[in-house]
């Protein structure tokens, strides 16, 4: 049984080398690769979740794109023992036969932990068609209240006349305290509500797969050579990185001023939480949930053949922080 694996690895180290054949902006960092489709609006529903791939829907009737925002979030992973073996996600919980020689994670040791929530990247609604979509991006970074941060690079698949594009957004949750019955703080009996508000998107910046900061991000694969055989085309990733990153307003006076040395310029969206509620004894910015991304599609700007991929690096890491997002810095 152990030779059966031999080939697998050598097929994966072959793969491997032709990803980075194809354009890896960040080689050596673990990545996902997302790919967005435009996809007939009358074809129906498309069943899918949990992959990476998603759907943003043409009515051919209207001609234009069905409106859709891209929800993107993340999760702070925090790896768990839960056998207390001093390892961490050997195997599924429930494996019945432990570690044995066909399982992809094999190394002879027998362990029952399963993947804790935000260890995943995942599309949890890949269809545009009830106007909105919803991406989870994964947590590489194993600590509690640390959170991996990444590198965003974007390319349209196939002619430059093929386009998308859309306006990028930042949203978090908000707490705020709704009832407090003795009218006395921190007394333990104060009710505070935690959501997103949907109405006060902060506006970051504008992606174009046709021309994003004067460069254009498209990877042309059905050009022809002298001879009429098709050619690879060029490889050409654009860096949205920055459309990733906000200012934070940390102690919530609605003024944003890093020379102060209060606020944060430059953070990274999914390392911002949001601000406790200074009437309870609970401190909420360390338990609700983080920032979001939300990319408003433009329909009048993405073609109904467009394609897009998008490469995610997970380079690096962030504490993550109590505050308010303030909006992008200018620099």
């Amino acid at each position: 049984m152990k030779l059966l694996k031999l080939p697998i690895l050598l097929m994966t180290l072959i793969f491997s080398v032709a990803c980075l054949a194809a354009g890896n902006p960040r080689p050596g960092f673990p990545h996902d690769t997302l790919i967005f489709h435009v996809k007939k609006a009358a074809s129906g529903v498309v069943t899918c979740g949990g992959g990476h791939a998603s759907f943003i829907r043409y009515d051919e009737v209207a001609m234009e794109i069905v409106p859709v925002d891209i929800f993107i979030t993340m999760v702070d992973w925090a790896q768990v023992d839960n056998d207390g073996d001093g390892l961490f996600d050997e195997d599924p919980a429930g494996d019945a036969n432990g570690d044995t020689f066909d399982d992809d994670d094999f190394d002879g040791l027998i362990d029952e932990d399963g993947v804790e929530p935000g260890a995943e990247t995942a599309f949890t609604d890949c269809d545009g068609l009830d106007g909105d979509i919803t991406l989870v991006m994964r947590d590489t970074d194993p600590r509690a209240g640390w959170i991996s941060t990444q590198e965003w690079f974007i390319r349209g698949i196939g002619k430059p006349k093929q386009n998308f594009a859309f306006w990028t957004n930042a949203d978090q949750v908000t707490c705020v305290l709704v009832d407090d019955p003795d009218g006395i703080p921190n007394t333990g009996d104060e009710a505070v509500d935690c959501s997103y508000d949907n109405s006060d998107w902060i506006p970051l910046g504008y992606v174009s797969t046709g021309n994003y900061n004067g460069e254009i991000c498209v990877k042309q694969v059905s050009l022809k050579g002298k001879n009429g055989k098709k050619g690879g085309g060029k490889t050409a990733f654009c860096d949205i990185t920055d459309e990733f990153q906000v200012d934070v307003d940390v102690d919530g006076d609605g003024v944003f001023d890093v020379d102060a040395g209060f606020d944060l310029a430059d953070q990274f969206i999914f390392s911002v939480s949001c601000l406790g509620v200074p009437e309870t004894y609970v401190d909420e910015s360390a338990s609700c949930a983080l920032s979001r991304m939300i990319w408003d599609v433009d329909e009048g700007n993405t073609t109904s053949k467009a394609k897009a991929q998008v490469f995610v690096g997970h380079t690096g890491e962030a504490k993550i922080k109590g505050g308010k997002i303030h909006g992008k810095h200018d620099k």
